[in-house]
């Protein structure tokens, strides 16, 4: 680590901040976020002594409320550090609307001001792209090879599904398309671009013809130049785990993330793996196709690898169907029962038998189909004719990356774990055909993340509006991992609203308890929503939980009322924000009823939204099998679920929401929360006094 002077770094932090003052397009001055470059400069400057050992001296984790500024509060520092300690700045954000801000809008204007030179680029997963040869064969443009005919498919694509890729095609050559899936053609759905995303196992790298002009390699090239880079959660956290070199080495960089509450459980969803039983019966019987394939361009094995593979094969094949006929015989055919999930992480003995047999053989088929694909890039680099080696290498290169989420599906069923792995098999209606589908799952991230992340990086910033849960950072600290790391930084910025002014928050009394009479519960939101918005002018904003109570309220609304409504699902989410939008320009009511994906980074400032309605504490039935291996592993524990898990999450969500409300310092709004547990409940009281102090109307 080089040695720098804090008090020249805090002076650049601050010339900085003065060209932002100066030119930013209505910059106005905020305590928040002046603490912000406090608490991040305190941070960061421990790392020109930090060892190896530490214990979370280089991290901090900022609660931000909307209006802090928080973009720049974090940017500005982490330049003028990045700049000093010659590292890179990742940052990582959980949604696309965030990225493409930063990207289109925030860092190009800090660019344009800033007295320090950098760059800065979007990092996307190898997925995201387009692989050139796989377009190119499916489209029909060049001969295909056995890969794109039906080796990984059910089928071959369908001939309208071929004009679409040859569509395709041609505006990736003519330039019209860059060849990533967020800006391909609206008519390729999500089934067609995984036949020809870009993956890593079977991808040619620089023996690739088309290497120079693939899309993923050009935006890698691009980044190599950036200081910034922007990425995402998942992108982050499986670059880590992976050792990927699509990011830079975590401890040559400082990493801000940007929207942190939502971390643990995307790290949840990345170190899970599951895999469907019958499909992966469908392709062991197509592999060995592909295997005789490469096995005649390497004459030095005569067949041996072919034969140990084959066995394999027919193995793992005979016992999958064994456990199919078993599963059947469960009984996991209807709605109601379509989960089989394993107690404590469990496995039956019957089920433990046959992962005790198809682990093994799984591993063991990865392992040889591994070699193979070394062996064909080896002789490939060695050979005047490599062209010769790619349609293999791309073939079983794809089907490396099948056999070795099938390993690690299986080696998960088997493991044993404290907090133990969630393990359950399900069922699933494929609408023409079925499927049992084998699930393994942590219920924490904890200790991945603290392990692969905070253990590596060189800094970590995280930050969000909402990281405390009733007073403080416990939960999420639990949550993240970063419990562990006793030195961890936790601070929360100056918001600079004030919410006793500019809001008020009431709980109505109402008769029905949402838990006890959900039907009854319906019936009285319908008769009180309308009442709770008689006076409204401009915009409200009505947050459901339930779909179906969403719908059944709207159905029961006056017709004088119904006709300002607008329903999340009736329009596109863009299309139906315009409709509302100049609902409000044309001086006319506006009301958005909507589910949980309205209740955070809805952005609806002023006249857009007025009022906001939760109509119910928006807790998560733990009917999820990782929620319930969670809620089962700390009732054996001593803990209480309810307590420890559903109060504080629902804490976290229910400050999102109440978040919707204020969002500018000129705003004023009412929140009206139509659940009497808030009044009645013990852990009521708690909720309420983990939201800002609005003027309380109870």
């Amino acid at each position: 680590m080089s040695r720098f002077n804090l008090e020249e770094i805090q002076n650049s932090i601050q010339s900085f901040y003065q060209a932002v003052q100066e030119n930013w397009p209505g910059f106005k001055t905020r305590q928040g976020q002046e603490q912000m470059f406090e608490e991040i400069t305190q941070t960061l400057g421990q790392l020109k002594e930090a060892q190896d050992d530490r214990q979370g001296e280089n991290i901090l984790v900022v609660e931000g409320k909307t209006g802090v500024g928080k973009t720049l509060g974090y940017l500005i520092p982490a330049i003028v550090f990045s700049k000093q300690l010659q590292k890179r700045v990742i940052i990582s954000t959980a949604t696309v609307a965030l990225q493409e801000q930063l990207i289109q809008k925030d860092l190009p204007a800090l660019s344009k001001i800033s007295p320090l030179e950098f760059n800065f680029g979007l990092a996307k997963g190898r997925g995201r792209y387009v692989c050139n040869i796989r377009l190119e064969q499916i489209s029909g443009k060049v001969k295909q090879s056995a890969l794109f005919e039906d080796a990984n498919w059910d089928g071959p694509p369908k001939e309208q599904d071929k004009d679409k890729f040859s569509e395709a095609l041609t505006a990736l050559q003519n330039g019209e398309w860059n060849g990533e899936k967020d800006t391909a053609p609206s008519d390729i759905s999500d089934a067609m671009w995984g036949r020809i995303a870009a993956e890593r196992s079977s991808c040619l790298g620089r023996h690739c013809q088309r290497f120079n002009i693939c899309p993923y390699f050009n935006a890698r090239r691009e980044l190599v130049k950036a200081d910034v880079i922007v990425a995402n959660h998942d992108l982050v956290i499986s670059t880590i785990a992976s050792g990927s070199k699509i990011l830079p080495d975590p401890s040559e960089s400082l990493y801000i993330f940007d929207e942190a509450h939502n971390l643990p459980s995307i790290g949840i969803k990345h170190f899970a793996s599951s895999v469907g039983l019958i499909a992966s019966t469908r392709w062991l019987e197509k592999i060995m196709a592909a295997v005789l394939r490469a096995d005649a361009l390497l004459p030095e094995s005569n067949g041996k690898i072919a034969e140990e593979i084959h066995e394999i094969v027919e193995d793992l094949i005979m016992h999958s169907k064994g456990m199919i006929n078993s599963l059947r015989l469960a009984n996991l055919v209807s709605h109601d029962n379509s989960i089989l999930r394993f107690k404590n992480g469990e496995l039956s003995e019957e089920f433990l038998s046959y992962a005790q047999t198809l682990g093994p053989l799984a591993q063991s088929l990865n392992n040889r189909v591994a070699k193979v694909l070394q062996q064909l890039n080896d002789h490939r680099n060695n050979s005047l004719d490599k062209d010769s080696f790619n349609p293999s290498i791309l073939e079983i290169g794809s089907y490396q990356a099948k056999t070795e989420n099938l390993a690690h599906t299986w080696h998960l069923l088997q493991a044993e774990a404290d907090p133990p792995i969630a393990k359950w098999v399900e069922w699933q209606d494929l609408g023409t055909t079925f499927d049992f589908k084998l699930h393994a799952s942590p219920i924490s991230a904890a200790q991945n993340l603290a392990q692969t992340l905070w253990s590596k990086s060189a800094a970590a910033i995280l930050t969000s509006a909402t990281l405390r849960t009733m007073g403080d950072f416990q939960y999420f600290l639990r949550q993240s991992g970063l419990h562990w790391f006793s030195k961890t930084r936790t601070f929360e910025a100056e918001s600079p609203f004030n919410y006793e002014e500019q809001g008020t928050f009431c709980v109505p009394e109402m008769a029905e308890c949402p838990s006890a009479n959900a039907e009854g519960h319906t019936r009285e939101l319908s008769e009180l929503i309308p009442q709770e918005l008689q006076d409204l002018k401009h915009g409200a904003l009505v947050l459901f939980t339930s779909k179906k109570q969403m719908k059944q309220v709207h159905e029961d609304l006056p017709e004088e009322f119904l006709k300002d409504v607008l329903v999340q699902g009736d329009h596109p989410r863009s299309k139906l924000l315009q409709q509302h939008i100049k609902r409000i320009e044309d001086g006319e009511r506006s009301i958005i009823f909507g589910m949980q994906s309205f209740g955070e980074g809805m952005d609806l400032p002023g006249k857009l939204c007025e009022t906001v309605i939760i109509t119910k504490l928006p807790f998560a039935p733990p009917d999820s099998p990782v929620e319930e291996a969670k809620a089962e592993w700390l009732e054996k524990n001593q803990g209480n679920p309810f307590y420890e898990i559903s109060v504080p999450a629902v804490a976290l969500k229910l400050q999102q929401w109440v978040g919707r409300g204020i969002r500018t310092e000129t705003d004023t709004a009412k929140i009206v929360v139509l659940d009497k547990r808030l009044r009645t409940k013990p852990y009521g009281k708690k909720l309420i006094a983990g939201l800002p102090p609005f003027k309380r109307l109870m």
